[in-house]
């Protein structure tokens, strides 16, 4: 990507930033472009345009979650001067999962890798998931007192916003559903005159609010809509029945959209933090914070 605005010497100036991201796979192959490719967005994105289908589908792709991962460089530096690191991990591909447990990452990769060189070779797409994990975040961003203020529904929604991903969850998410009341709460402990939690079943957001511990994101994805043969498809400008043909496409998308997830929580955490504590400059807002961060030390510790 190169940078053509907003930043000189090295730093931003307040001004927008602007970047030219060059598409290096070259012009689209679309085919007849009012042929419906099944499972993306160009039929309803057409009904609503009254543009050709494949005009839908380039803005639906990976070109608009391109740029938002370039972009998202400049928050998560901000976050990383402020203390804070956001990290992520795909935990599946098909069906090969990659499970926490010590030992396995190796194994389960080889078997992801395998996965994907036979959906390859038999001309299928996999879906699977990620996990996003953000470090060092403060406690207090956010806010219970108006819904669209709750980072917890402002997070959800931007995970939501990248291609493919049908599920969100926070913390323990749907498998908390299932547990008795004392298996779904973090209940605090002091350790060493300090206030801490053993677990971290709520992934770091409690009434919408950070809490201080690490926040954890998971994401399901489809497989891409893609394949190796015609499929049964409409054609909008004859109202017939016609096939789709087969155009370029990728075997999955959850590693690239892994790292689009960490940059669209950059900017949500971001947002929110510039929120709590204002500034225009580094200069302004990572003192704020730093005196945030004594303040609920203080506060956390025992008497």
């Amino acid at each position: 990507a190169e940078i053509t605005g907003g930043v000189s010497g090295g730093l931003t100036t307040g001004a927008p930033i602007a970047l030219l991201l060059p598409n290096a796979g070259g012009p689209p192959e679309t085919g007849d472009p009012w042929t419906v490719k099944p499972g993306h967005a160009d039929l309803a994105g057409s009904l609503k345009y009254g543009v050709a289908p494949a005009v839908i589908r380039e803005r639906a792709s990976a070109r608009e979650t391109a740029v938002r991962a370039a972009l998202g460089a400049f928050p998560l530096r901000l976050l990383e001067l402020l203390g804070m690191k956001i990290t992520s991990r795909v935990t599946r591909i098909g069906s090969s999962e990659h499970l926490p447990s010590a030992g396995t990452g190796r194994k389960a990769e080889a078997a992801m890798l395998a996965e994907i060189e036979k959906a390859r070779a038999e001309g299928r797409t996999l879906g699977g998931a990620f996990e996003v994990y953000a470090d060092g975040v403060p406690a207090g961003l956010g806010s219970h007192a108006q819904s669209d203020r709750r980072l917890s529904a402002r997070l959800a929604a931007a995970m939501f916003s990248i291609n493919s991903v049908k599920g969100a969850e926070i913390g323990g998410g749907f498998a908390l559903a299932r547990e008795r009341t004392e298996n779904t709460v973090d209940f605090p402990h002091l350790d060493d005159g300090r206030l801490i939690f053993r677990t971290n079943r709520a992934g770091g957001i409690e009434g919408g609010m950070t809490n201080g511990a690490r926040l954890v994101l998971s994401c399901g994805l489809k497989a891409p809509p893609a394949f190796d043969r015609p499929v049964p498809s409409f054609n909008l400008k004859t109202r017939k029945q016609a096939d789709f043909h087969p155009v370029r496409h990728d075997i999955t998308s959850v590693p690239a959209a892994a790292v689009i997830a960490e940059a669209v929580a950059a900017f949500v955490i971001a947002d929110a933090l510039l929120e709590k504590f204002g500034g225009d400059s580094l200069g302004e807002i990572k003192p704020r914070v730093e005196a945030w961060r004594r303040q609920v030390k203080r506060t956390l510790s025992a008497a």
